[in-house]
């Protein structure tokens, strides 16, 4: 029957070992002499795990043998193993130790010393850890052991709510592993992710090369800039250690080279300059950002240079304050196209880039304004408190 297992760290561990191995001796009926003996062997195999092996777990469990039954107690750790020359033999037989003595160096008590203690030990060690097992004999019989079990566990939470600093150490420590295990599935999650979203690239490539009209080419290059704008977003964030900040202006940096070679031919050569302040934004924002920057760009190059094998395209990201000193940001994207008749407003437009555009902007609470002025251009205005800046 297995009964708990305590998380090896840190120094007050080994005393919540300690107070765990004398509750688990004294409610199996062990005498003072039996009780030291296991507390005794218990601690410096656990010490040994934090100092030597980084830290560990030692895990309790009560196990019947014919008429018998047994404490197992076994700690693992995931240091280096014991040092080199320190020659383990499974059963009882002692250790041989660098010195040729029996007791491994800076041990402490002992590896010897320990076996002598215990009723068995065993012990495996290798350059990924060691797993030490210690057993000994309860003065219970085998069909005891469910209601033995019952009892350790009843005493084992006693002591906690009459330890409070115990159990508040036990319930962090909960939230640790908890913690460490969100993190490594975020992380499994994020590289799946990422593997993903470069397959899907490679398959919107192949069918845009494998495409024999021009029309199907143009929406796969459309296509391909969408999931490469979320596609870099996703890697800054990994870049950034997975945080939830990523700096704006060199994601929409890369965002415009993308949509650059996406469209570039030989018969059509834009040049794109991505300017502004610096500042960071959320990832979801950056997403956000990352496709309106890229849709606008994609229609300039669809719509703007008409007859002309040369154009600019100018993105810039920048702060603003009105009238009243509120703080704003602005984003812009101009080329020096043939620019669109005062009539025609393409911000109302029903096509699927510009309804992105809009459902993006709302979502960032701005607004869109857009004009013909030697070219085209859309400017779009946020709340002052959408982005972090460095002044």
């Amino acid at each position: 029957m297995d009964l708990l297992s305590v998380r090896i760290a840190a120094e007050p561990d080994i005393a919540r070992i300690r107070q765990v191995t004398g509750v688990i001796a004294d409610t199996c009926g062990l005498a003072s002499f039996a009780k030291t003996r296991v507390v005794t062997a218990v601690l410096e195999i656990a010490r040994n795990a934090l100092q030597y092996g980084g830290g560990g777990r030692a895990h309790f469990a009560i196990r019947p043998e014919t008429d018998l039954c047994w404490l197992v107690v076994r700690v693992i750790d995931q240091g280096e193993g014991l040092p080199k020359g320190a020659d383990f033999v499974k059963g009882r037989r002692p250790f041989k130790a660098q010195s040729g003595g029996t007791r491994a160096q800076g041990m402490g008590l002992g590896l010897t010393g320990v076996q002598r203690l215990a009723d068995k030990f065993d012990l495996d060690t290798s350059k990924n850890g060691t797993r030490a097992e210690l057993a000994f004999k309860l003065p219970s019989a085998s069909e005891e052991e469910s209601e033995l079990g019952e009892r350790v566990m009843a005493s084992i939470a006693e002591l906690s709510s009459t330890d409070p600093l115990a159990e508040l150490s036990r319930q962090n420590r909960e939230l640790a592993e908890a913690m460490a295990e969100r993190e490594l599935l975020i992380d499994e999650v994020h590289h799946r992710t990422g593997n993903n979203l470069a397959l899907i690239v490679s398959f919107i490539q192949l069918s845009k090369r494998g495409a024999q009209s021009e029309e199907t080419r143009q929406a796969m290059a459309q296509l391909e800039s969408r999931v490469l704008s979320v596609a870099k977003v996703h890697q800054e964030l990994q870049r950034a250690n997975l945080a939830d900040r990523i700096a704006l202006v060199p994601l929409l940096e890369t965002v415009a080279k993308h949509a650059q070679d996406a469209f570039s031919n030989d018969q059509l050569d834009i040049a794109i300059s991505v300017f502004g302040d610096e500042v960071s934004v959320s990832g979801s924002a950056g997403i956000d950002l990352g496709l309106i920057v890229n849709e606008l760009i994609t229609n300039a190059y669809k719509h703007a240079f008409e007859n002309r094998k040369n154009g600019r395209i100018d993105v810039s990201f920048e702060r603003e304050s009105d009238e009243d000193n509120m703080k704003r940001w602005v984003l812009t994207v101009k080329d020096d196209g043939v620019g669109l008749s005062e009539d025609v407003k393409p911000e109302r437009s029903d096509s699927l880039g510009w309804r992105m555009i809009r459902a993006m902007t709302a979502r960032l609470s701005g607004t869109i304004e857009t004009g013909s002025d030697e070219g085209f251009h859309t400017r779009i205005e946020f709340p002052g408190a959408f982005a972090e800046g460095k002044t």
